[in-house]
């Protein structure tokens, strides 16, 4: 098991010390501390003391703490609880509790006339902590993706956009510190909106998710609009700020963003759709939100006007009911439906984009802060980022697609009598076993040698059903030991889950484009490029579904599970066989033993006839 030492409490002690220095600097450059000091310097000391804890409790649980790598992570096994709350899910709820106290309560509680009661006052310095906390936390939180986006080597357009977030969140960083010129908050207004494009741009790619692909852009436009808006009113129409242009623009806007929230569900929705939209728990949330939402908006319409201007920056008409009541109305029924959809789905990339949607909502429409900038691009860099593997997420937690249909006996042994005849062209010495097992469970074992390597064929059958082929060239090796190499086809989703292969890693793309089409290679490039030459890629296209594992010098091994991420008639007929037809039709079978074979030879070494073991692991 590949592990890696958990960087996050180290990471939060360090930003917590540097937000500490910061705050003390700033004090001794002016000579006093003011309340922005106090706050921050309160910010920086609460991340020290979360940072301390977190490795102390690692100290406890064992000298590296350590976090299991997806490749190596067993399906469907869970972290525990603590170690799945990242700085993300923090900053998630600090930022809701910034919006609900700082942005909206604070200022609706605050008395019209006389001094503030005590409990307003310290209201106030609780949402101004939260201010600052949730500005402070999201640099760190958007600083740790962008390093982890880099040492992952990504392709040019995710390191352009994530060198343009990153140089983004330093400016935006600015305003936690000082008092920004106006010139600097232009330059933000720019970086951020260059920001934007760069994570839409980076998102689209072959492979990636369509529905984000097209769904990022509908969230980039509102953005864009408001970017519009700001330089236009500072270089293009500066005498009319307030009537001009810019308050059209901010009018479209807001209809931007309601549009975006209508196309929310088929654009990031789980998928397959169909499955989503037929569970209760999203729809009684989107109905909940938009019967409160009525309620509210009938019985205390102008307060509700004035907190959607704080919380989110949507200006609404105060004195009389906006013509645009019912728009916004569904649009937050149909965003709570998508968010809750995205809450309860089982795939995590999905879970993340719902995440990403959040940051982008809580970061609102008002940019008057910091966080109203790295809140959004946090949330499109997560989504963007989910893209590249919400797709395989989503068709690995399929349930099986199709099961194969039951062989009679008498067809089956018909059928692998003619495999062992074809099999005899590329094979020595083939023969053949069948052994049946407990609950209906019959094995059918091919074996020969070719070129001195050892090959052994094995299908398993249960009740009839086929369930699995599983070929081993060499030495029989646990499949989950780590390979040297994998790759798995790409299942169309109408084909249902590819159970995944042997752990191998990194993911890299082979140059082959009609290859890298179809399957996903992990592991060593140079391993690849000696197993398979153009010839080979070709066939494999062609030929192979399933997973192909190679572990340098000593095996390779291949498994297809026909209906599960596969074919069901492909390399058997099974189809036809259940029907008592083609059953001397032996070639689809012997085609692909023969390919693997041809790939063996160019990398699992000859070995002398003896009985097999099978090899696993040390632990």
């Amino acid at each position: 098991m590949s592990a890696r030492r958990f960087p996050g409490p180290m990471a939060t002690t360090i930003g917590g010390v540097v937000v500490c220095a910061a705050a003390a600097w700033i004090a001794v450059m002016r000579g006093d501390v003011d309340l922005r000091n106090g706050l921050l310097f309160g910010t920086g000391i609460m991340l020290v003391l979360n940072g301390m804890l977190g490795i102390q409790r690692s100290n406890r649980e064992g000298a590296a703490r350590t976090i299991e790598e997806p490749a190596t992570r067993p399906r469907g096994t869970k972290l525990p609880l603590l170690d799945r709350i990242t700085a993300t899910h923090v900053l998630l709820a600090i930022a809701i509790l910034e919006v609900v106290i700082n942005r909206v309560a604070v200022p609706l509680l605050r008395p019209e006339k006389g001094k503030p009661p005590a409990w307003h006052t310290l209201l106030d310095y609780v949402g101004l902590f939260l201010f600052y906390f949730v500005g402070v936390l999201a640099v760190m939180v958007i600083g740790q993706r962008c390093v982890q986006a880099v040492k992952s080597r990504p392709e040019l357009p995710t390191l352009v956009s994530t060198a343009l977030v990153g140089l983004a969140g330093l400016f935006a960083t600015v305003p936690l510190i000082i008092s920004a010129p106006a010139a600097l908050t232009m330059l933000l207004e720019a970086l951020f909106a260059f920001a934007v494009l760069a994570i839409c741009a980076s998102a689209v790619a072959r492979g990636n998710d369509i529905g984000v692909q097209i769904g990022l852009p509908i969230i980039a436009i509102p953005l864009l609009i408001h970017t519009s808006a700001a330089l236009g009113a500072v270089f293009v129409w500066p005498d009319n700020q307030f009537d001009g242009p810019g308050a059209d623009l901010s009018s479209i806007g807001v209809i931007a963003l309601a549009i975006a929230a209508l196309a929310s569900p088929y654009c990031f929705a789980p998928r397959p759709f169909a499955r989503a939209v037929t569970r209760p728990g999203p729809v009684v949330i989107a109905m909940g939100a938009a019967a409160l939402g009525a309620i509210l908006a009938r019985a205390y319409y102008p307060s509700v006007a004035k907190a959607a201007s704080l919380a989110i920056g949507v200006e609404m008409n105060e004195q009389q009911a906006d013509p645009r009541l019912a728009l916004y109305l569904l649009a937050l029924a149909t965003l709570a439906w998508t968010l809750a959809s995205c809450a309860w789905a089982a795939s995590a990339a999905r879970r993340q984009i719902g995440l990403g949607l959040s940051f982008v909502l809580l970061g609102g429409y008002g940019f008057h802060w910091s966080h109203h900038y790295l809140l959004p691009m946090l949330g499109m860099m997560m989504i963007a980022d989910a893209a590249r593997r919400v797709r395989e997420d989503e068709v690995a937690a399929m349930p099986l697609a199709s099961e194969t249909p039951p062989i009679p006996d008498t067809t089956w042994s018909t059928y692998t009598g003619a495999v062992v005849q074809g099999l005899k062209r590329i094979l020595s010495d083939v023969h053949s076993l069948t052994t049946r097992g407990e609950g209906g469970l019959v094995s059918t074992v091919i074996v020969g040698e070719a070129a001195g390597i050892q090959v052994r064929c094995r299908i398993e059958r249960i009740d009839g059903c086929v369930l699995a082929l599983d070929v081993v060239l060499g030495r029989e090796i646990d499949e989950l030991r780590g390979a040297t190499l994998t790759m798995w086809a790409i299942a169309p989703r109408a084909h249902g889950a590819n159970p995944a292969g042997p752990p191998a890693a990194p993911l890299f793309k082979t140059g082959d484009e009609s290859f890298d089409e179809r399957f996903k290679t992990r592991g060593s490039a140079l391993a690849f490029k000696r197993l398979l030459d153009e010839d080979l890629r070709i066939r494999a296209v062609t030929t192979l579904d399933g997973w192909l594992a190679y572990w340098e010098n000593e095996a390779l091994r291949y498994r297809v599970y026909p209906g599960r991420g596969a074919p069901l008639d492909h390399p058997m007929p099974l189809s036809d066989l259940s029907l008592g037809r083609s059953a001397t039709q032996a070639e689809r079978l012997v085609v692909v033993v023969e390919l693997l074979v041809d790939i063996a030879k160019r990398g699992v070494p000859a070995t002398p006839a003896a009985p097999s073991e099978l090899e696993v692991e040390p632990s």
